[in-house]
């Protein structure tokens, strides 16, 4: 599968590159925007000062860190990274990994996380409130990822940013959380010898840096804790420059803070916003952007803008059919494709065996594909035909994009307006959406379809009756 290549930079992204210091950056923009591509341009010119200033006091080599989302996207911009710094390879120790990566080989850990047992006991505790058991659980996590243990009764007052407003949460129901749920779920944590995601990152606030990192990137920050943000923060050096890349509109999960409160500055003139779309067609963001319509917005987040991008290409289609026949529809599609020179994602709401059928079929037409979700290495094979999960999309791009078998039963994130889940839910699908440059195929089975799919402008899709 093609990796991202460096590219030329933009006279936009110069502007930009040109501007970042020491301190903290912060780089926004909707998908397809280039918001990582310019992180990675700045990587290469602060880490170039950042050696010249280490080299005169003999201090070298400067430690930077790239933090990505998930392996998939490590993989994906390591290539980058690594040719960014050729020209300092002696001078530099180059991390590049996961948040959870880097934190388990800081503090030398190498047990699984339990996470079904945690999830388990967040379910048992939340089920005698008067809310929906997933929403519960979701605030939990919410809760225990942005304030430390010693502040959570913060939350009592605090604005649930990031978190929207329905269904509401007064303070009364808040301290209920906090009595019921989530302090004995960390007491329980605590006496059983369990760790989950939230511990790792207090840990990692609370170590002694043997590594302090000079030059800092931190790629697709919205889905990021603000415990996650201190912990990075705790591991900078003094001088470090910090690059934070982010877009509010593709956040997943429910872990939201304001910047400062993470111990992350950004002054005014740090902000940054990226305007122009150099991924998507016109068509492609246009449908992005009905699906993500209405959404409430914070400051750091950009809804697709048609307007903001220099291509036309086909409009993108939603088939309406057997699982069959939309399967169908697609390997003959797959058979126009120049997939020696063109890539291919076929991306599901769920992974494992719900590609069986596309693998069966990818396999029948002779077609070499690769799996992409949870990848440690970014598949390099000549395979440019990818299956991922939406979550391991992100950041991602492929020239086709497939999206076939979008079932409301398949959905984890609800199906009401008023369910918190359903606005993850349609960024979610947004986000996959804007992964394509040229084209987008969807696909539901009629009477089973994802309910989301009725919130679709007509005049973005064409509809295929199978």
């Amino acid at each position: 599968m093609q990796v991202l290549r460096r590219q030329l930079p933009t006279p936009e992204q110069i502007n930009i590159v040109q501007r970042i210091q020491n301190g903290v950056s912060l780089i926004r923009g909707a998908a397809g925007s280039g918001k990582t591509s310019t992180a990675l341009t700045a990587l290469r010119a602060t880490t170039g000062a950042t050696v010249n200033q280490l080299r005169n006091v003999g201090a070298l080599p400067a430690n930077v860190l790239v933090l990505t989302y998930y392996n998939t996207l490590k993989g994906y911009i390591s290539a980058v990274a690594e040719e960014e710094l050729a020209d300092y390879a002696d001078s530099v120790r180059l991390f590049v990994m996961t948040f959870d990566k880097w934190a388990f080989a800081t503090l030398g850990l190498n047990e699984a996380i339990p996470v079904l047992a945690i999830e388990n006991d967040l379910r048992m505790r939340s089920m005698a409130l008067p809310r929906a058991t997933n929403f519960l659980v979701d605030e939990s996590n919410y809760v225990m990822g942005r304030f430390l243990p010693a502040d959570l009764d913060n939350y009592i007052t605090a604005q649930r940013t990031g978190r929207g407003g329905s269904p509401q949460m007064g303070a009364p129901m808040r301290q209920r959380l906090l009595d019921e749920v989530v302090k004995p779920h960390m007491m329980w944590k605590q006496q059983s010898g369990r760790r989950s995601f939230h511990d790792v990152a207090l840990a990692m606030i609370d170590a002694v840096p043997e590594v302090r990192y000079d030059v800092i990137i931190v790629d697709e920050a919205q889905d990021l804790s603000a415990n996650q943000l201190r912990a990075v923060m705790r591991h900078a050096a003094e001088d470090a420059i910090i690059t934070i890349v982010t877009d509010s509109a593709q956040r997943i999960y429910p872990l939201g803070a304001p910047w400062a409160e993470a111990g992350l500055h950004v002054t005014p003139n740090r902000s940054f916003r990226l305007t122009r779309n150099y991924r998507n067609t016109r068509q492609v963001a246009a449908l992005a952007a009905s699906l993500a319509q209405g959404i409430p917005m914070d400051d750091d987040g950009s809804i697709p803008d048609p307007a903001r991008c220099s291509r036309d290409g086909p409009v993108p289609v939603l088939l309406h059919g057997k699982f069959s026949r939309q399967l169908n529809f697609v390997m003959d599609r797959l058979q126009q494709i120049d997939t020696e020179n063109e890539t291919v994602g076929f991306l599901h709401l769920k992974g494992g065996g719900w590609f069986d059928d596309i693998r069966a079929a990818l396999d029948m037409a002779g077609l070499d594909y690769c799996e992409l979700q949870g990848a440690a290495v970014w598949p390099e094979d000549g395979s440019n035909i990818g299956l991922c999960t939406f979550h391991s999309a992100k950041g991602l791009e492929f020239d086709h994009v497939f999206v076939i078998g979008l079932a409301q039963s398949q959905a984890s994130y609800g199906d009401q307006p008023d369910d918190d889940r359903y606005n993850a839910l349609r960024r979610l699908l947004a986000m996959g959406v804007g992964r394509a440059r040229q084209t987008v195929t969807l696909g539901a089975k009629p009477g089973e379809a994802l309910e989301v799919l009725s919130i679709i402008d007509p005049g973005t899709i064409q509809e295929i009756v199978l």
